[in-house]
């Protein structure tokens, strides 16, 4: 028989490692606060990088993912800010081009991000500094969807449109996320950044991907447990703003990005398959912002861009979105 690969070419991967996180920085939301977000995203992937880190073009075509995300947070107090975040959110009328058949895509539900962010050290926090921010958010990831590939196997086989991947892993995610901020002036500061999330559950390799349901199949029901370990990532993010009018404040940022995740590991071995390889990515992504901070609802509208620079293992992901956050209080 030939060998068979389960390659961590995942598309769901790719969307969770380049779709925006909400990351931000070290900053607070003011006590009673709200901020909602609307975040329609748009991702395009050409090609990938192999275990060397050269690129190729994707022979068939370019991957395309439309995605729209949310997120509500809420200022508890002047250092601890609670918050629901579901970007990205929802993948829709995504294209996965393949050389023949029906329209094969990557739609469905990302996971929601439920945390809340503790500041340590700030202008209002339990160590007072007008320097330094020191911000920690434990969190969860909760999968919200899952697909029966066995279905899409169905799908695919009689003309139908049928989906490949999850665009998120679809098992629960335990970790967090940290900020350290360096304010050198009131228009400037540097932001260091680091999310670790654990996969510590399993996912049957049958009900992980249709690459998965498939070799499963023709292994004669070979089914180890998927272990996805973990994603890691760091971000260093220059910032500066400054007012360009009255009630306007103007703000660029670029985050130089890391995102990696381990091997997987299975249950089971096979001479036919094996887990996927780790994976590597880094990335720019600039960013301007306009702050409306005198307007009857006050409201940001934030412009992000995604540029690859480099990866093994993994797609060649461009990413664009829009944030739109309007500020609430109501008592």
């Amino acid at each position: 028989m030939r060998k068979t690969i389960v390659y961590s070419l995942l598309f769901a991967l790719v969307v969770v490692v380049a779709m925006p996180l909400v990351a931000d920085d070290g900053t607070m939301l003011p006590a009673a606060v709200f901020r909602a977000r609307i975040i329609p995203a748009y991702e395009w992937l050409p090609g990938s990088y192999d275990n060397s880190g050269t690129y190729s073009a994707t022979s068939t075509g370019t991957t395309t993912v439309p995605n729209m995300g949310f997120a509500l947070e809420y200022g508890i107090n002047d250092w601890i800010t609670a918050g629901l975040q579901w970007a990205p959110g929802i993948s829709f009328d995504s294209n996965v081009p393949m050389a023949a058949g029906p329209k094969a895509n990557v739609d469905g539900l990302s996971a929601l991000f439920a945390g809340i962010v503790v500041q340590i050290v700030g202008p209002k926090a339990p160590v007072v500094s007008n320097v330094i921010r020191f911000d920690i958010a434990p969190g969860v990831k909760i999968p919200l969807g899952s697909v029966n590939f066995a279905t899409q196997a169905v799908n695919a086989g009689t003309g139908s449109a049928y989906t490949v991947e999850t665009p998120d892993l679809q098992t629960l995610g335990i970790g967090g996320r940290a900020w350290l901020d360096y304010v050198a002036s009131a228009n400037f500061f540097l932001d260091l950044y680091m999310q670790f999330i654990d996969y510590p559950g399993t996912v049957a390799l049958n009900n992980s991907s249709l690459s998965g349901y498939v070799t499963s199949t023709l292994l004669g029901g070979f089914n180890p447990q998927v272990n996805y370990g973990y994603t890691l990532r760091f971000e260093l993010d220059p910032h500066y703003n400054v007012d360009i009018a009255d009630g306007i404040n103007f703000a660029v940022n670029c985050a130089f990005r890391y995102d990696g995740t381990p091997a997987q590991t299975w249950s089971q071995t096979s001479p036919y398959a094996s887990p996927s390889p780790s994976t590597t990515f880094f990335s720019a992504n600039p960013s301007l912002d306009f702050f409306f901070y005198k307007s009857v609802v006050p409201f940001e509208l934030d412009l992000d861009y995604g540029q690859p620079l480099a990866g093994t293992n993994t797609a060649q992901a461009y990413t664009l979105d829009v944030q739109i956050k309007a500020y609430l209080k109501f008592w």
